[in-house]
C-alpha cells in the first residue's frame, strides 16, 4: 500500500491527502495549497517536532520565503481548527524552533474507508461477457487477485468499522468527555449538595487521565435538570462521550448508577450501578472512572493506575462536611451581588474546617480551604488577611497528598500573586498539569505566570485557550481573553475578544482608548459603568475616561472610589493606574506603594 494512500482523522476532522481534502464531520473546509501541505505534514509526523527551517524546506523547497510566510500559514490552519474547539489543542508551537502537532491522530487506508461496509449484490451475467473473461483468463494473475482478495478480505474483516446498534466499534476513538450533573433522585431537595459533589469528584478523578480531555464543571453544570439531546451537547462542548447518571442516598448506603453515551451518535456504550456504603465512597468514585477509562479503550499509565487505586477509607461526617463546602464554593459565581458572594465564601470556609475537625488528615479539605481563601483575596479581603491562611492549606494539603493537583495549583496561584517566588509558581503550576492536565484552572494560571511574570503574552493566550477548550461555557471563570490581550498591548484583538463575549465593556474602553478611538472608548465606558460595583472595575472605567480626554469624569468618580477604600480593600494598583492615566504621578506612586505594602497582585 502506498503511503499516500491512507486518511488521517484527528478530533471531528478528517484529512484526505489523495483528494487534497479536509472534512470536518463530512463537510469541505477551504484551506489554500500551502496550508493544506503543511497541515498534511504536521499530521504525518503527529508528536514530533517540525523545525522552522524544515517545514520551509519542504513546503517551498526551489523559492527563498521569509519566516513570516510559515507563521501565517500557521495562523490559517489555527483559524479553520478553532472553529468549535480551539486550534491551539492541535497545534503547539516551541518558541523559537518550530511546531508540533499535538494531538491523537487515527491514521487508516484510504480504500478501507471509500469501500462499501456490505459488497453490492451481484446481477445477471451475460454470457459474452463471462466467455470474453474465460479467454483473457492468465493463471499468475488469477493467483495473485485470489491472493489479493484474501488479503483484502482480512483487512476488512480485521479493520475496525461503526457498525449500526453498536456502541463501542469507532473509526475516531473518544478522547474527550463530559461529565453530566449526576441526577439527585433522592426525595430530598437538601441532598443536592451530594450529587453535585459527586459530578465534582468523577470529573476530578477522570481528569487525571493525560489522554483524555474532560471539561470542566463550570461548563456542565449549566445542563443540571436541562433534558437536552445528548447529541446537542457533545456539539456544543465538543466532546466526543457524555457520562451521566444518577444518585440515590438512604443513610448510609448511596447508589451511583452510570452509564457512557456516544455523543454525536446518542447510543449507548457501557452501563453500571454500584451500590456502596459511605465509607468506601471515595472508592466507589475510583471505580467508575477505571470503569469508563476501560470501556473507551484508554490506557492508564501506571501512575494513573496507582492514582485511581488508592482511595482510603472517608469519614462520613468530614466527607459530607467536605461536599457542603464545595457547594457553596462553587455556588458563590451565581450570587448576584459581592456582599452575597463573600457570604458563600465564607460559608464554604466553615465546612472545610467542620470537615477537618472530623478528619484532620483529609486532604481535599484541606485544598479546598485553600481555594476559598483565595477566592477571598482582593476582592472581598486583603490579600495579607487570607492569603497565608490560603498558603498553608494549600501547603498542608500537598504535604498529605503530594498527587492533589488543585492544592498544587492552589500553591502556584499564591507563590505568584503574593509571595512574589517566581519559580515556585511555575514549579507548582507544571506539577499540577502533570497530575491533572484537564485543570482550567492551573491552565489558567499557568498563562498568568507566561504573561505577568515572564512576557511571554503568544504562549500565555495559547494556555489560556487550553482553559477555554476545557471550560468553553465559562471560560472567564479562568481569566478573561480580552484582558490579557489588553495587557499584551494586542489592543485590536482584545476589543476582538471583548465584543464576542458581550460583557467586557470596561477592557472594550480602555482598549479604544489606547488605540485613540475615543468615540467608541467613551460610549464603553458609559455602558460599563451602569453594572460596575468592584472599585478595581470602577478605577478601570475611570481611567479609560481619562485616556479617552474626559479627565473631569474620571476625577468626579475618584471620591466614590476613594471612599470605599476606607470601608474595605481596595486594591491599590488600579488606582494607581487610574492617576497615572489622569498625569498625577505622585498620587500614582502613593497608591502602588500601597498596593506593594499591601501585596495587591
Amino acid at each position: 500500500m502506498l503511503e499516500g494512500k491512507r486518511l488521517y482523522e484527528f478530533g471531528p476532522f478528517r484529512l484526505d491527502p489523495v483528494e487534497r481534502r479536509l472534512l470536518r464531520e463530512g463537510a469541505g473546509v477551504p484551506l489554500s495549497p500551502k496550508a493544506f501541505d503543511i497541515l498534511l505534514l504536521l499530521v504525518e509526523n503527529s508528536g514530533h517536532l517540525l523545525t522552522k527551517e524544515e517545514l520551509m524546506r519542504r513546503i517551498w523547497p526551489d523559492a527563498f520565503v521569509e519566516e513570516a510566510n510559515l507563521a501565517q500559514n500557521i495562523s490559517a490552519i489555527r483559524r479553520v481548527l478553532d472553529g468549535k474547539g480551539g486550534g491551539d489543542q492541535y497545534i503547539e508551537t516551541v518558541p523559537k524552533v518550530g511546531y508540533r502537532f499535538s494531538a491523537p491522530v487515527r491514521r487508516f487506508p484510504s480504500e478501507l474507508a471509500a469501500a462499501p461496509a456490505v459488497p453490492p449484490r451481484p446481477g445477471p451475467i451475460r454470457a459474452e461477457t463471462t466467455l470474453k473473461s474465460r479467454k483473457q483468463f492468465n493463471p499468475r494473475i488469477g493467483i495473485l487477485s485470489a491472493a489479493g482478495a484474501v488479503l483484502l478480505a482480512v483487512l476488512f474483516f480485521a479493520w475496525p468499522r461503526t457498525f449500526p446498534g453498536r456502541g463501542t466499534d469507532r473509526l475516531v476513538p473518544i478522547r474527550s468527555v463530559a461529565v453530566l450533573p449526576l441526577e439527585n433522585l433522592t426525595s430530598d431537595p437538601e441532598q443536592e449538595y451530594f450529587s453535585d459533589g459527586m459530578t465534582d469528584e468523577l470529573i476530578t478523578d477522570l481528569a487525571k487521565i493525560r489522554s483524555l480531555r474532560v471539561i470542566s464543571r463550570n461548563s456542565v453544570m449549566p445542563y443540571k435538570h436541562k433534558h437536552k439531546p445528548v447529541s446537542e451537547i457533545g456539539h456544543e462542548l465538543n466532546v466526543d462521550a457524555i457520562v451521566e447518571g444518577t444518585v440515590t442516598r438512604s443513610g448510609d448506603h448511596v447508589r451511583i448508577t452510570a452509564q457512557l453515551i456516544d455523543a454525536p451518535r446518542d447510543r449507548h456504550l457501557w452501563a453500571e450501578t454500584y451500590d456502596r456504603d459511605l465509607r468506601d465512597i471515595l472508592a466507589l468514585q475510583d471505580d467508575v472512572a477505571k470503569a469508563i477509562a476501560s470501556e473507551i479503550k484508554v490506557t492508564l499509565t501506571p501512575p494513573e493506575q496507582t492514582s485511581l487505586s488508592n482511595a482510603r477509607p472517608a469519614d462520613p461526617a468530614a466527607n459530607e462536611a467536605y461536599l457542603r463546602g464545595l457547594y457553596e464554593l462553587h455556588g458563590m459565581t451565581a450570587e448576584p451581588t459581592e456582599a452575597l458572594r463573600s457570604k458563600s465564601i465564607e460559608k464554604a470556609i466553615g465546612y472545610f474546617q467542620e470537615a477537618l475537625s472530623h478528619d484532620a488528615s483529609d486532604a481535599q479539605a484541606y485544598s479546598g480551604l485553600a481555594d476559598a481563601y483565595y477566592s477571598l483575596s482582593t476582592f472581598y479581603r486583603a490579600p495579607l488577611q487570607v492569603m497565608p491562611k490560603a498558603k498553608a492549606a494549600a501547603a498542608k494539603a500537598v504535604e498529605l497528598d503530594d498527587t492533589l493537583a488543585e492544592a498544587h495549583a492552589s500553591l502556584g496561584y499564591v507563590s505568584i500573586h503574593f509571595d512574589w517566588d517566581w519559580a515556585r509558581g511555575e514549579r507548582e503550576f507544571r506539577r499540577a498539569l502533570e497530575l491533572n492536565p484537564s485543570s482550567s484552572r492551573a491552565h489558567s494560571g499557568y498563562a498568568q505566570y507566561l504573561l505577568f511574570v515572564r512576557g511571554r503574552s503568544d504562549q500565555a493566550i495559547q494556555e489560556l485557550r487550553q482553559a477555554y477548550a476545557l471550560d468553553p461555557l465559562l471560560p472567564q471563570a479562568h481569566g478573561d481573553l480580552a484582558w490579557f490581550l489588553f495587557l499584551a498591548r494586542r489592543y485590536s484583538e482584545s476589543i476582538e475578544a471583548a465584543l464576542k463575549v458581550g460583557r467586557d465593556d470596561h477592557i472594550l474602553a480602555l482598549s479604544y482608548a489606547e488605540l485613540g478611538q475615543y468615540e467608541q472608548a467613551l460610549a464603553a465606558a458609559d455602558r460599563a459603568i451602569k453594572t460596575a460595583q468592584s472599585p478595581a472595575i470602577l478605577s478601570q472605567i475611570a481611567a479609560a475616561y481619562a485616556l479617552a480626554g474626559r479627565k473631569d469624569k474620571a476625577r468626579e468618580m475618584i471620591p466614590g472610589i476613594e471612599g470605599q477604600a476606607q470601608k474595605r480593600y481596595v486594591c491599590g494598583f488600579n488606582v494607581a493606574c487610574l492617576y497615572s492615566a489622569l498625569g498625577e504621578k505622585e498620587q500614582a506612586f502613593a497608591w502602588l506603594d500601597k498596593a506593594f505594602l499591601a501585596r495587591s497582585d
